[in-house]
Protein backbone atom coordinates (compact mmCIF):
# COMPACT_ATOMS: atom_id res chain seq x y z
CA UNK A 1 0.00 0.00 0.00
CA UNK A 2 1.10 3.77 -0.91
CA UNK A 3 0.06 7.25 -0.71
CA UNK A 4 -0.58 8.99 -3.65
CA UNK A 5 -2.31 12.04 -4.68
CA UNK A 6 -5.49 11.85 -6.62
CA UNK A 7 -7.19 13.93 -9.22
CA UNK A 8 -9.91 15.88 -8.41
CA UNK A 9 -11.97 13.70 -10.90
CA UNK A 10 -10.82 10.40 -9.18
CA UNK A 11 -11.26 11.39 -5.83
CA UNK A 12 -15.20 12.78 -6.73
CA UNK A 13 -15.94 9.35 -8.42
CA UNK A 14 -14.61 7.36 -5.25
CA UNK A 15 -15.86 9.76 -2.96
CA UNK A 16 -19.36 9.99 -4.36
CA UNK A 17 -19.78 6.27 -4.02
CA UNK A 18 -18.80 5.67 -0.86
CA UNK A 19 -20.70 4.24 2.12
CA UNK A 20 -19.31 7.58 4.51
CA UNK A 21 -19.69 10.13 1.40
CA UNK A 22 -20.45 13.36 2.63
CA UNK A 23 -20.74 17.38 0.56
CA UNK A 24 -18.06 17.88 2.74
CA UNK A 25 -15.50 15.39 0.93
CA UNK A 26 -15.94 16.05 -2.37
CA UNK A 27 -13.91 19.11 -4.88
CA UNK A 28 -16.59 21.61 -4.62
CA UNK A 29 -16.02 21.93 -0.85
CA UNK A 30 -12.78 22.27 -1.36
CA UNK A 31 -12.90 25.29 -3.45
CA UNK A 32 -15.28 27.06 -1.06
CA UNK A 33 -12.00 26.52 1.45
CA UNK A 34 -9.88 28.12 -0.44
CA UNK A 35 -11.02 31.45 0.21
CA UNK A 36 -10.41 30.55 4.45
CA UNK A 37 -6.93 30.16 3.91
CA UNK A 38 -6.79 26.88 3.21
CA UNK A 39 -4.68 24.40 0.12
CA UNK A 40 -6.03 21.34 -0.32
CA UNK A 41 -4.65 17.52 -1.41
CA UNK A 42 -6.61 14.79 -2.79
CA UNK A 43 -5.12 11.74 -0.94
CA UNK A 44 -5.47 8.01 -1.76
CA UNK A 45 -4.38 5.00 -0.29
CA UNK A 46 -3.67 2.57 -3.63
CA UNK A 47 -2.62 -0.87 -3.68
CA UNK A 48 -0.38 -2.61 -6.41
CA UNK A 49 -3.15 -2.43 -9.08
CA UNK A 50 -3.35 1.07 -8.06
CA UNK A 51 -6.75 0.07 -6.05
CA UNK A 52 -7.92 2.83 -3.84
CA UNK A 53 -8.59 1.53 -0.46
CA UNK A 54 -9.13 4.68 0.91
CA UNK A 55 -9.10 8.22 -0.01
CA UNK A 56 -10.40 11.51 2.09
CA UNK A 57 -9.80 15.79 0.99
CA UNK A 58 -7.38 17.24 3.01
CA UNK A 59 -7.91 21.19 4.01
CA UNK A 60 -4.35 22.23 4.65
CA UNK A 61 -2.88 25.23 6.64
CA UNK A 62 0.37 26.71 7.43
CA UNK A 63 0.49 29.06 9.45
CA UNK A 64 2.70 31.41 12.51
CA UNK A 65 6.11 30.28 10.82
CA UNK A 66 6.57 26.48 10.12
CA UNK A 67 3.43 25.24 11.92
CA UNK A 68 1.55 23.41 9.10
CA UNK A 69 -1.72 21.32 9.72
CA UNK A 70 -4.38 19.54 7.94
CA UNK A 71 -8.08 19.05 8.38
CA UNK A 72 -10.37 16.24 6.97
CA UNK A 73 -13.98 17.60 7.08
CA UNK A 74 -15.99 14.78 7.55
CA UNK A 75 -13.46 12.24 6.77
CA UNK A 76 -11.52 9.94 6.44
CA UNK A 77 -13.17 7.76 3.57
CA UNK A 78 -12.07 4.55 4.79
CA UNK A 79 -13.54 1.03 6.17
CA UNK A 80 -13.26 1.68 9.84
CA UNK A 81 -14.06 -2.00 10.95
CA UNK A 82 -11.21 -2.87 8.66
CA UNK A 83 -7.97 -2.39 11.79
CA UNK A 84 -5.66 -3.59 9.28
CA UNK A 85 -6.63 -1.06 6.55
CA UNK A 86 -7.17 1.51 9.20
CA UNK A 87 -3.58 0.85 11.00
CA UNK A 88 -1.62 0.76 7.63
CA UNK A 89 -3.63 4.20 6.36
CA UNK A 90 -2.71 6.22 9.34
CA UNK A 91 0.74 4.88 9.78
CA UNK A 92 1.09 6.02 5.72
CA UNK A 93 -0.92 9.68 6.24
CA UNK A 94 1.35 10.23 9.28
CA UNK A 95 4.61 9.59 7.42
CA UNK A 96 3.30 11.58 4.40
CA UNK A 97 2.36 14.24 6.20
CA UNK A 98 5.10 14.32 8.50
CA UNK A 99 7.77 14.59 5.74
CA UNK A 100 6.15 17.97 4.85
CA UNK A 101 6.51 19.40 8.06
CA UNK A 102 2.68 19.22 9.43
CA UNK A 103 1.73 18.26 13.06
CA UNK A 104 -1.42 16.99 13.08
CA UNK A 105 -4.39 16.04 10.31
CA UNK A 106 -7.77 16.72 12.19
CA UNK A 107 -10.54 14.69 11.07
CA UNK A 108 -14.37 13.98 12.10
CA UNK A 109 -15.88 11.10 10.15
CA UNK A 110 -19.66 11.03 10.00
CA UNK A 111 -19.97 8.40 11.70
CA UNK A 112 -23.14 7.78 14.05
CA UNK A 113 -22.21 6.42 17.48
CA UNK A 114 -25.66 6.85 19.14
CA UNK A 115 -29.43 7.70 18.57
CA UNK A 116 -32.22 9.05 20.75
CA UNK A 117 -35.78 10.72 19.97
CA UNK A 118 -38.40 12.97 22.57
CA UNK A 119 -40.58 9.15 23.27
CA UNK A 120 -36.77 8.53 25.22
CA UNK A 121 -36.45 11.54 26.73
CA UNK A 122 -33.38 12.39 24.75
CA UNK A 123 -31.73 9.50 26.44
CA UNK A 124 -29.01 8.46 24.29
CA UNK A 125 -28.70 4.55 23.12
CA UNK A 126 -25.50 3.59 22.19
CA UNK A 127 -24.45 1.46 19.41
CA UNK A 128 -21.18 -0.80 18.40
CA UNK A 129 -18.93 1.96 16.43
CA UNK A 130 -18.05 3.41 19.80
CA UNK A 131 -15.31 0.96 19.69
CA UNK A 132 -13.88 2.37 17.27
CA UNK A 133 -13.05 5.28 19.11
CA UNK A 134 -10.69 2.87 20.84
CA UNK A 135 -9.18 1.68 17.50
CA UNK A 136 -8.43 5.54 17.12
CA UNK A 137 -7.08 5.54 20.31
CA UNK A 138 -4.51 2.85 19.58
CA UNK A 139 -2.87 4.28 16.70
CA UNK A 140 -1.66 7.77 17.66
CA UNK A 141 -4.93 9.31 17.57
CA UNK A 142 -6.33 11.88 20.37
CA UNK A 143 -9.91 12.89 20.62
CA UNK A 144 -10.63 16.25 20.62
CA UNK A 145 -13.53 16.80 24.41
CA UNK A 146 -16.02 18.86 23.39
CA UNK A 147 -15.34 21.52 26.74
CA UNK A 148 -18.28 23.94 25.08
CA UNK A 149 -21.15 23.57 23.15
CA UNK A 150 -20.87 23.94 19.70
CA UNK A 151 -16.54 24.18 19.78
CA UNK A 152 -16.12 21.09 17.60
CA UNK A 153 -15.61 21.85 14.08
CA UNK A 154 -18.54 20.27 12.89
CA UNK A 155 -21.53 19.35 15.70
CA UNK A 156 -21.72 16.02 17.10
CA UNK A 157 -25.27 16.29 17.72
CA UNK A 158 -27.26 17.06 15.14
CA UNK A 159 -31.27 16.69 14.36
CA UNK A 160 -32.72 14.45 11.70
CA UNK A 161 -36.07 13.96 9.59
CA UNK A 162 -37.42 10.92 8.21
CA UNK A 163 -38.53 12.56 5.19
CA UNK A 164 -39.66 9.13 3.93
CA UNK A 165 -42.20 8.69 6.98
CA UNK A 166 -42.94 11.98 7.96
CA UNK A 167 -45.86 13.58 8.70
CA UNK A 168 -47.30 16.70 9.95
CA UNK A 169 -49.14 14.66 13.15
CA UNK A 170 -45.56 14.02 14.34
CA UNK A 171 -44.63 17.38 15.15
CA UNK A 172 -45.82 18.83 18.51
CA UNK A 173 -49.28 20.29 18.77
CA UNK A 174 -48.29 23.79 19.30
CA UNK A 175 -46.05 24.33 16.52
CA UNK A 176 -48.59 22.45 14.41
CA UNK A 177 -50.59 25.25 15.17
CA UNK A 178 -48.23 27.80 13.88
CA UNK A 179 -48.17 26.41 10.75
CA UNK A 180 -51.05 26.12 10.01
CA UNK A 181 -51.71 30.03 10.58
CA UNK A 182 -48.52 30.71 8.67
CA UNK A 183 -50.62 28.72 6.01
CA UNK A 184 -53.46 30.94 6.58
CA UNK A 185 -51.07 33.65 6.58
CA UNK A 186 -49.87 32.96 2.71
CA UNK A 187 -46.47 32.19 4.12
CA UNK A 188 -44.89 29.85 0.83
CA UNK A 189 -41.78 28.54 0.49
CA UNK A 190 -40.13 29.62 -3.22
CA UNK A 191 -36.34 29.28 -4.72
CA UNK A 192 -33.72 32.13 -4.92
CA UNK A 193 -30.88 32.90 -7.07
CA UNK A 194 -27.25 33.88 -6.45
CA UNK A 195 -27.82 37.81 -6.55
CA UNK A 196 -30.45 37.00 -3.47
CA UNK A 197 -27.81 35.38 -1.13
CA UNK A 198 -27.09 38.91 0.94
CA UNK A 199 -30.87 38.11 1.95
CA UNK A 200 -29.60 35.10 3.99
CA UNK A 201 -26.50 36.72 5.08
CA UNK A 202 -28.51 39.71 6.54
CA UNK A 203 -30.56 36.82 8.71
CA UNK A 204 -27.41 34.85 9.85
CA UNK A 205 -24.78 37.91 10.65
CA UNK A 206 -25.74 38.48 13.79
CA UNK A 207 -25.84 34.47 15.18
CA UNK A 208 -23.01 33.10 12.79
CA UNK A 209 -19.35 34.34 12.41
CA UNK A 210 -19.52 33.42 8.50
CA UNK A 211 -18.76 36.20 6.11
CA UNK A 212 -21.28 36.94 2.86
CA UNK A 213 -18.20 35.32 0.75
CA UNK A 214 -18.74 31.99 2.39
CA UNK A 215 -22.72 31.75 1.21
CA UNK A 216 -21.61 33.38 -2.26
CA UNK A 217 -19.13 31.05 -2.84
CA UNK A 218 -21.09 27.58 -1.52
CA UNK A 219 -23.67 28.96 -3.53
CA UNK A 220 -21.67 29.41 -6.60
CA UNK A 221 -19.70 26.40 -6.40
CA UNK A 222 -22.29 24.00 -5.63
CA UNK A 223 -24.72 24.98 -7.76
CA UNK A 224 -23.02 24.64 -11.00
CA UNK A 225 -24.15 21.01 -10.25
CA UNK A 226 -26.99 22.07 -8.64
CA UNK A 227 -26.87 20.65 -5.34
CA UNK A 228 -27.73 23.35 -3.47
CA UNK A 229 -30.90 25.69 -3.18
CA UNK A 230 -31.70 28.94 -1.42
CA UNK A 231 -35.06 29.25 -0.29
CA UNK A 232 -37.31 31.85 0.90
CA UNK A 233 -40.13 32.12 3.14
CA UNK A 234 -42.65 34.66 1.87
CA UNK A 235 -45.85 35.93 2.68
CA UNK A 236 -48.50 36.96 0.52
CA UNK A 237 -50.20 39.74 2.01
CA UNK A 238 -53.38 39.32 -0.18
CA UNK A 239 -53.39 35.51 0.34
CA UNK A 240 -53.01 37.02 4.00
CA UNK A 241 -55.87 38.80 3.27
CA UNK A 242 -58.30 37.03 1.78
CA UNK A 243 -57.70 34.44 4.39
CA UNK A 244 -58.36 36.25 7.39
CA UNK A 245 -61.09 38.11 6.24
CA UNK A 246 -62.56 34.32 5.29
CA UNK A 247 -62.02 33.90 9.01
CA UNK A 248 -63.12 36.88 10.61
CA UNK A 249 -66.80 36.55 8.30
CA UNK A 250 -66.81 32.73 9.27
CA UNK A 251 -66.42 34.12 13.48
CA UNK A 252 -68.85 37.10 12.89
CA UNK A 253 -71.70 34.42 11.39
CA UNK A 254 -70.45 31.96 14.60
CA UNK A 255 -70.80 35.14 16.94
CA UNK A 256 -74.20 35.69 15.62
CA UNK A 257 -75.36 32.73 16.31
CA UNK A 258 -74.60 33.06 20.39
CA UNK A 259 -75.92 36.87 20.26
CA UNK A 260 -79.53 35.06 18.85
CA UNK A 261 -79.17 31.95 21.73
CA UNK A 262 -78.43 34.74 24.18
CA UNK A 263 -81.10 36.72 23.23
CA UNK A 264 -82.97 33.39 23.58
CA UNK A 265 -81.45 32.49 27.13
CA UNK A 266 -80.64 35.60 28.99
CA UNK A 267 -77.97 34.85 31.31
CA UNK A 268 -77.22 31.38 30.24
CA UNK A 269 -73.53 31.15 31.50
CA UNK A 270 -72.55 28.65 29.23
CA UNK A 271 -73.80 31.10 26.31
CA UNK A 272 -72.14 34.10 27.96
CA UNK A 273 -69.14 32.41 27.83
CA UNK A 274 -69.01 30.87 24.42
CA UNK A 275 -70.16 34.86 23.44
CA UNK A 276 -67.55 36.08 24.97
CA UNK A 277 -64.38 33.86 23.38
CA UNK A 278 -66.28 34.61 20.07
CA UNK A 279 -65.85 38.66 20.53
CA UNK A 280 -61.95 38.02 21.54
CA UNK A 281 -61.65 35.61 18.57
CA UNK A 282 -63.32 38.62 16.24
CA UNK A 283 -61.12 41.41 17.96
CA UNK A 284 -58.19 39.51 16.98
CA UNK A 285 -59.29 38.48 13.37
CA UNK A 286 -60.32 42.30 13.01
CA UNK A 287 -56.62 43.32 13.98
CA UNK A 288 -55.12 41.20 11.63
CA UNK A 289 -57.18 42.40 8.87
CA UNK A 290 -55.75 45.79 9.49
CA UNK A 291 -52.52 45.05 9.64
CA UNK A 292 -52.11 42.66 6.84
CA UNK A 293 -54.14 45.42 5.02
CA UNK A 294 -51.40 47.95 6.24
CA UNK A 295 -48.52 46.19 4.61
CA UNK A 296 -50.52 44.95 1.42
CA UNK A 297 -50.02 48.75 0.89
CA UNK A 298 -46.42 48.95 1.56
CA UNK A 299 -45.36 45.79 -0.35
CA UNK A 300 -47.52 42.54 -1.98
CA UNK A 301 -45.09 40.00 -0.30
CA UNK A 302 -42.09 40.29 2.20
CA UNK A 303 -39.35 37.92 2.37
CA UNK A 304 -39.24 36.24 6.03
CA UNK A 305 -36.93 33.55 6.18
CA UNK A 306 -34.15 32.36 4.53
CA UNK A 307 -31.45 28.72 4.49
CA UNK A 308 -28.93 27.14 2.23
CA UNK A 309 -30.13 23.64 1.55
CA UNK A 310 -27.11 21.39 0.24
CA UNK A 311 -28.45 18.20 -1.66
CA UNK A 312 -26.24 15.01 -1.38
CA UNK A 313 -27.31 11.57 -2.24
CA UNK A 314 -30.22 10.71 -0.20
CA UNK A 315 -30.14 13.43 2.12
CA UNK A 316 -30.34 17.28 2.23
CA UNK A 317 -28.70 19.19 4.85
CA UNK A 318 -29.93 22.96 5.73
CA UNK A 319 -26.08 24.20 6.07
CA UNK A 320 -27.74 27.75 7.34
CA UNK A 321 -30.70 29.61 8.12
CA UNK A 322 -32.26 32.66 9.73
CA UNK A 323 -35.67 34.75 9.78
CA UNK A 324 -36.06 37.82 9.46
CA UNK A 325 -36.78 39.72 13.75
CA UNK A 326 -39.19 42.03 12.18
CA UNK A 327 -42.02 39.18 11.59
CA UNK A 328 -41.16 36.67 14.12
CA UNK A 329 -44.36 36.65 15.48
CA UNK A 330 -45.30 35.25 12.28
CA UNK A 331 -42.93 32.50 13.44
CA UNK A 332 -41.13 32.25 10.14
CA UNK A 333 -38.65 29.99 11.22
CA UNK A 334 -41.69 27.02 12.24
CA UNK A 335 -42.49 27.92 8.47
CA UNK A 336 -39.15 27.60 7.22
CA UNK A 337 -38.14 23.85 8.71
CA UNK A 338 -41.84 23.01 7.65
CA UNK A 339 -41.76 23.86 3.97
CA UNK A 340 -38.19 22.55 3.54
CA UNK A 341 -39.46 19.39 4.79
CA UNK A 342 -42.92 19.39 2.36
CA UNK A 343 -40.20 20.52 -0.52
CA UNK A 344 -37.97 17.67 -0.24
CA UNK A 345 -39.45 14.89 1.49
CA UNK A 346 -40.55 13.40 -2.73
CA UNK A 347 -37.27 13.32 -3.82
CA UNK A 348 -34.78 12.43 -0.70
CA UNK A 349 -34.58 10.31 2.30
CA UNK A 350 -33.53 12.29 5.08
CA UNK A 351 -33.54 16.05 6.06
CA UNK A 352 -30.56 17.16 8.70
CA UNK A 353 -31.83 20.38 10.37
CA UNK A 354 -28.49 21.47 11.86
CA UNK A 355 -26.68 21.04 15.09
CA UNK A 356 -27.96 20.40 18.39
CA UNK A 357 -26.37 20.01 21.84
CA UNK A 358 -25.82 16.98 24.23
CA UNK A 359 -26.93 18.94 26.67
CA UNK A 360 -31.06 18.83 26.84
CA UNK A 361 -31.93 20.93 29.82
CA UNK A 362 -32.04 24.29 31.01
CA UNK A 363 -28.52 24.28 31.98
CA UNK A 364 -27.99 24.93 28.04
CA UNK A 365 -27.02 28.10 26.79
CA UNK A 366 -29.12 26.65 23.84
CA UNK A 367 -31.98 25.35 24.96
CA UNK A 368 -34.30 27.30 22.71
CA UNK A 369 -32.13 25.77 19.93
CA UNK A 370 -32.49 22.68 21.04
CA UNK A 371 -35.75 22.82 21.72
CA UNK A 372 -36.86 23.71 18.40
CA UNK A 373 -35.54 21.19 16.43
CA UNK A 374 -36.43 18.35 19.18
CA UNK A 375 -39.86 19.16 18.69
CA UNK A 376 -39.91 18.29 14.84
CA UNK A 377 -39.63 14.77 16.79
CA UNK A 378 -37.35 13.29 14.31
CA UNK A 379 -34.36 11.62 15.37
CA UNK A 380 -31.75 13.02 17.12
CA UNK A 381 -27.72 11.28 16.03
CA UNK A 382 -24.34 11.48 18.16
CA UNK A 383 -21.04 11.19 16.02
CA UNK A 384 -17.78 9.73 17.01
CA UNK A 385 -16.84 13.44 17.43
CA UNK A 386 -13.57 14.76 16.46
CA UNK A 387 -9.73 13.37 16.04
CA UNK A 388 -6.11 14.94 15.82
CA UNK A 389 -3.76 12.43 13.85
CA UNK A 390 -0.78 13.06 15.74
CA UNK A 391 2.47 14.25 13.11
CA UNK A 392 4.96 15.56 15.42
CA UNK A 393 4.14 14.83 18.76
CA UNK A 394 6.64 16.62 19.99
CA UNK A 395 5.48 19.91 18.64
CA UNK A 396 1.90 19.29 19.18
CA UNK A 397 2.07 19.24 23.01
CA UNK A 398 3.72 22.33 23.19
CA UNK A 399 0.99 23.24 21.20
CA UNK A 400 -1.22 22.05 23.48
CA UNK A 401 0.17 24.00 26.14
CA UNK A 402 -0.30 27.52 24.63
CA UNK A 403 -3.73 29.09 23.38
CA UNK A 404 -3.17 27.82 19.45
CA UNK A 405 -5.28 25.14 19.26
CA UNK A 406 -7.74 27.04 21.27
CA UNK A 407 -7.69 30.37 19.00
CA UNK A 408 -7.37 28.23 15.45
CA UNK A 409 -10.30 25.74 16.31
CA UNK A 410 -12.56 27.95 18.63
CA UNK A 411 -16.27 27.31 16.87
CA UNK A 412 -18.23 30.20 19.73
Amino acid sequence: MKIVELSNTTFDEYARMHPLSSYCQASKYALVMTDYGYSYDYIGMVDDENKIHAATLVLTKRIKGNIKYGYSPKGFLINFYDNDILKTFLKLLTDYYKKQDFIFIKFNPEIIIGETTLKNNLVMNYNGNVRIIDDLKAYNVKRRLELKEFNLMMPKFNAYIDLKNFSIMQIDRNFRKKIKRGIERGMYLTVGNAKEVDVLYNFTKNKSKRPIAYFRNMFNVFSRDNSIDLVFVKIDFQKYLNNIRKLYDDEQIINDNWTRLLQQNPGERRYVNKKMNSDRKAESLKAKIIYATNELKKHAEVTVAAALVVKHRNRVSIIASGYDQNYKKENPNHMLHYLIIERYKQFFSFCDIGGVTGTFDETSKYQGLNNFKTKFNGKIYEYIGEFDLICSERVFKKLIKTSFVEDEFNKE
